[in-house]
């Protein structure tokens, strides 16, 4: 469908994130669609969020999901971009692969479920930057009507 949408459109889609099977794995996916609707590049999330607060909390995505093993760097008609999802955002080893490599535009997908997670959301964006003339993208299905920047 993306790809569809991609080529009618002649718009480059970055896709989100969504689970991808690919022999006896599972990946965190986000797939890049060119304007001819054609995969220009598949990132898999890197760094899997792990944690274990003992009596509280328990929740490993490495049960499940296999890390990507490599930075995505996208060259479409607006620039290079550098592709994370989620949790990766927090390593900033691969923001700055991503500035040695000449990236416009860094695009972390993450889906935010409450409230606070916009605050540390916000300041993870900052810290991502390696330049200040870094540009960050950090879509969420949760910030579409909710985002207002902490005061």
């Amino acid at each position: 469908m993306l790809s569809e949408v991609s080529r009618s459109r002649k718009i480059t889609i970055i896709g989100g994130s969504i689970p991808e099977r690919s022999g006896d794995k599972l990946y965190n996916s986000c797939c890049v669609f060119g304007t001819d609707g054609k995969l220009l590049a598949k990132h898999r999330k890197i760094h899997l969020f792990d944690i274990d607060i003992p009596g509280k909390m328990t929740f490993k995505e490495s049960r499940t999901l296999t890390a990507g093993e490599r930075p995505t760097i996208v060259d479409t008609e607006v620039g290079r971009i550098g592709i994370g999802i989620c949790y990766d955002i927090r390593f900033q080893e691969l923001a700055a692969i991503y500035a040695a490599r000449g990236i416009l535009l860094y695009v972390y997908y993450k889906y935010l479920t409450f409230i606070s997670s916009l605050y540390a959301w916000h300041l993870l964006s900052q810290l991502c930057n390696v330049h200040p003339e870094d540009l960050p993208f950090l879509p969420s299905p949760f910030l579409l009507n909710f985002w207002r920047p902490p005061s």
